[in-house]
């Protein structure tokens, strides 16, 4: 029996992880990777297994990702090519064989033992002020006075705005400046 491909693209990471689950569960099928494509937080998931199982999965992973509104594109790719398929292939990861090692104790030096016949009275050391945060070894202490205070957490990357409830990997209709830019 051939093996099939399946692509389906999502918007966002939560997004992906989430269809993914839906397409293993749907179906018996292997993932093979959740890719991040370049540009606009789109993730690639791609999956092989048998013809049916694969077109089941993929339908049901756009049919979730539709759902959330996060569905870019889908296919199915029934049986292609050895080629095609060898470049799709998860990469093969190197196995660490693991030598057994062993831990060799240090040699220890037998340090001659010399009798201490005096008494040693401490003195008083004086002692410098104490170390601060702020301080640091070659370096002045800094005036925090003049400084400008540290930039608000901007959580959106496409509007920028620290007001915006939206994350990085979300999709873009969250953005409360999305009907600014008009339809996504």
């Amino acid at each position: 029996m051939k093996t099939s491909l399946g692509l389906l693209e999502v918007s966002g990471l939560a997004l992906a992880i989430g269809a993914a689950d839906a397409m293993a569960k749907a179906a018996s099928v292997s993932l093979i990777d959740i890719e991040k494509t370049n540009g606009s937080g789109w993730m690639l998931i791609r999956l092989t297994g048998d013809v049916a199982s694969v077109q089941a999965a993929i339908s049901t992973g756009a049919a979730f990702a539709q759902q959330h509104h996060g569905l870019v594109s889908s296919a199915v790719l029934a049986r292609p090519a050895d080629a095609l398929m060898a470049h799709w292939q998860a990469p093969q990861r190197e196995s660490i064989a693991t030598v057994p090692t062993t831990l060799r104790e240090p040699a220890h030096e037998v340090a001659a033992e010399r009798g201490i016949t005096e008494i040693c009275v401490p003195e008083k050391v004086e002692t410098a002020a104490p170390l601060t945060v702020d301080m640091v070894i070659g370096e002045e202490p800094q005036d925090t006075h003049g400084e400008a205070q540290p930039a608000l957490s901007v959580s959106c990357n496409l509007c920028l705005d620290p007001a915006c409830r939206r994350h990085k990997g979300e999709p873009r209709f969250r953005c409360i400046h999305a009907a600014k830019r008009g339809k996504v």
